[in-house]
């Protein structure tokens, strides 16, 4: 972010009385807006909505990040998406490269059961979605940016990411004059829109009315809210979608999940 004038440049030298309106702020701005995860002092807090919530982990203040790095992971982002898209249609090569994580990792391994039995039954998908999400990090000695993670697994923190950008321009609109930071410069965060976007998009292409977009959700997920966004923001901007089932699949010899379904009223 581009400073405005006398920017905090170490969060560390936050005037005390300063740093605890920050923190209250951004605690109350956490409740009203849903910026929430489970309690793990609270075990009805993963079960039932409502119950035991606590602010999610976040940062008071947004991170300073050059623009040339934000850009380039912009437009390695289509690159990556692409990439694991071919790999993923490689089976052989998947089997291979994975059967050493197979005998030591127990989801990984029913993972490739069912990709293998996939192969030998010559099932075959004309239409692929992906949700990807890359995570970097700025390396202090060579100052170059390092993908940290490339997440092909789950739609987690779409939800509460954007709240995140929410909260701290609120807090650098609200505190602009002590900590002397433009909230403008906070890039925009619409993943939860643009993943049930991509969701509502990939149902459409399927040409199959009684298809159905399936949330998987592990029993007890503190993440819940984080979940319950981007379901929402799928029934919200495209109401032909509601839930039908909410079943939990008790012996899948990992933990137990439950399935989400919606499927199209039109």
């Amino acid at each position: 972010m581009n400073p405005l004038q006398n920017p905090i440049s170490d969060p560390h030298t936050i005037d005390p009385e300063l740093l605890n309106k920050l923190v209250h702020d951004a605690l109350v701005w956490s409740s009203l807006h849903g910026l929430v995860v489970g309690d793990r002092n609270s075990h009805r807090s993963g079960l039932v909505p409502g119950v035991g919530m606590v602010h999610a982990p976040i940062a008071l203040l947004p991170n300073s990040f050059p623009e040339s790095h934000w850009k380039q992971a912009c437009e390695l982002a289509p690159i990556f998406n692409e990439l694991v898209d071919s790999v993923s249609l490689d089976g052989k090569f998947l089997q291979d490269t994975l059967s050493r994580t197979k005998k030591v990792d127990a989801f990984t391994s029913r993972l490739l059961d069912i990709h293998s039995k996939m192969l030998q039954i010559g099932k075959k998908e004309d239409i692929r979605l992906g949700l990807h999400r890359s995570d970097y990090m700025l390396d202090e000695k060579t100052n170059l940016l390092l993908q940290i993670e490339l997440n092909t697994i789950s739609c987690s923190f779409s939800g509460l990411g954007c709240l995140v950008s929410e909260l701290h321009r609120s807090l650098l609109s609200h505190y602009k004059k002590p900590l002397g930071l433009d909230s403008h410069k906070i890039p925009v965060n619409a993943s939860a829109t643009k993943f049930a976007e991509a969701l509502a998009k990939a149902w459409t292409e399927s040409r199959n009315p009684s298809a159905v977009v399936m949330v998987v959700v592990q029993a007890g997920e503190r993440n819940m809210y984080d979940q319950h966004w981007l379901s929402q923001t799928l029934k919200e901007k495209y109401p032909f979608f509601q839930i039908t089932v909410n079943v939990e699949v008790p012996s899948t010899g990992l933990k137990k999940c439950f399935f989400r379904s919606y499927r199209s009223e039109q």
